[in-house]
């Protein structure tokens, strides 16, 4: 159906009241018409037509004063309403103008909403009562759930139900039971296969809340407020470990089946020999030296080494931990010893077997929120190496046991940091130096031929340790991003 012109079924009422009005008007001006027409006579149909096309008589509409048709739509002009019904009459909008508007239909009554699932809100783990009554458990840590219990009696303004009342307590109150240390686990050696028993620990507190639906999420959105709300911190460490080590080896030794000094056959002494070899067991420099001076020949060997070591070792650990719990950072290697036990006063032992000791670094940082955005970190840093060896000698054997010698520095501190803010803990400075000498006695003091009758080794070692700490506390766009 095509949308109807403003107005347009007013146009045969219009029409048929412009005709009326011409009638009206005629008649009410008879003695006018008369004198235009004759005396006496009475107009037709058709000379009335007439008179209105030639003018002669204006229909009503046109009179001064006169407006019939003010009641209807005095905002409404004549030719504006020709023209509505003219398009109406062409796009068949007068037939459909006569149409009666539909009736309006009345929307349907809203349903009321289906009861809440308890399942869906909270979670499969609760019991529903027939009076709508939930009960629900929270697992809370070891020795806090005493502790929210109490608050949530002190500052929870929950209306609370007490022992007092001796009947089940209804949806509009809040019943509380604590079971602590009520969640355990057994721990059982599962590569000894006889061990059949393991040890209990206790894992968790069960606070059991039973109460309405409504009452129920307010005390879920307060224990999950000051239990379950516990910071995480990431804990970003740079351990920097740099090792100087300067080492001058020197010795001399003579050819192989050749003494160092020969004399003639007729001198006292026919031949002296000197053996000070350097301790290196590596590519070395070697210089042979030979002569023959009246008759006394000397051939030498020189050994030399030097060994500059500049070792650098960069670790970058990251890893996150709950507030207050404690991080753990290792990075080490097992030194294996010979671990005798049960020596007597004679030197004997009853047992010997394999050891070992780890050295390395070891980082264990606490972090605690200060506030809302201060992190308080208490650190224990601790670096051993090995720096040296201690020779023991067992007599029931008669041989020596090497004992590794263990260098260990340690630092411990409490920093409160701000947001993007790094401690560095540094001066964990080991220096030895080892100088070895051998000689033969007297020969070796005399000066620049000395050194053909000794050897010397002298090695230094600096290491520096560094830790670099950042702490950052974890929103949820970092637990949610991916990997």
């Amino acid at each position: 159906m095509l949308p109807q012109p403003p107005h347009a079924s007013l146009r045969p009422r219009l029409a048929a009241l412009a005709l009326a009005g011409a009638l009206t008007a005629l008649g009410g001006c008879k003695s006018t018409s008369r004198q235009v027409q004759g005396p006496g006579k009475e107009l037709s149909a058709a000379e009335l037509q007439e008179l209105l096309a030639k003018g002669t008589i204006k229909p009503v509409t046109e009179m001064e004063g006169d407006d019939p048709f003010g009641g209807v739509d005095g905002s409404m002009e004549d030719t504006h309403a020709e023209e509505l019904a003219a398009k109406a009459s062409q796009q068949g909008g007068a037939a459909n103008a006569t149409e009666p508007e539909p009736p309006v239909v009345a929307p349907p009554p809203r349903l009321p909403d289906p009861p809440e699932n308890p399942y869906v809100r909270f979670g499969t783990r609760i019991r529903v009562y027939p009076d709508g009554t939930i009960t629900k458990p929270y697992p809370l840590r070891v020795g806090t759930g005493k502790k929210l219990q109490e608050l949530i009696q002190s500052y929870g303004n929950f209306p609370l139900w007490t022992t007092e009342a001796g009947n089940p307590s209804p949806p509009t109150l809040v019943k509380l039971d604590l079971m602590e240390k009520w969640d355990i686990e057994l721990y059982q050696d599962l590569r000894n296969a006889g061990v059949a028993t393991g040890t209990e620990a206790p894992l968790a507190d069960w606070l059991v809340v039973t109460a309405g639906p409504d009452l129920l999420e307010e005390v879920e959105d307060f224990i999950n407020l000051f239990a379950a709300g516990v910071p995480q911190i990431e804990i970003e460490a740079k351990i920097v470990e740099i090792t100087l080590s300067d080492i001058f080896d020197i010795g001399v030794r003579p050819p192989t089946g050749v003494p160092m000094f020969q004399f003639p056959g007729t001198a006292f002494v026919k031949s002296f020999d000197s053996n000070m070899p350097n301790v290196a067991n590596a590519v070395e420099g070697v210089l042979s030296v030979g002569g023959v001076q009246d008759a006394v020949t000397f051939n030498a060997q020189l050994e030399a080494l030097a060994i500059n070591d500049n070792v650098s070792i960069i670790s970058r650990p990251k890893i996150a931990v709950r507030e207050g719990g404690r991080a753990d950072i290792l990075n080490t290697s097992r030194i294996p010893y010979l671990n005798i036990t049960g020596v007597n006063n004679a030197g004997g032992f009853a047992n010997a077997a394999i050891a070992f000791q780890e050295v390395g670094v070891k980082l264990y940082v606490v972090p605690r929120v200060v506030g809302t955005q201060t992190v308080a970190l208490n650190i224990d840093v601790e670096q051993s190496q090995v720096s040296g060896t201690e020779t023991v000698l067992v007599t029931a054997s008669d041989s020596p046991v090497q004992v590794p010698v263990i260098s260990l520095r340690s630092a411990r501190t409490v920093v409160y940091l701000q947001p993007g803010q790094a401690v560095i803990l540094g001066g964990l400075i080991t220096e030895r130096s080892v100088e070895n000498e051998r000689k033969i006695p007297f020969l070796g003091d005399i000066p620049l031929l000395g050194h053909l009758f000794k050897a010397t080794y002298k090695r230094k070692e600096q290491t520096n340790v560094l830790f670099f700490i950042r702490p950052r506390i974890l929103q949820g766009v970092d637990l949610n991003r991916q990997f």
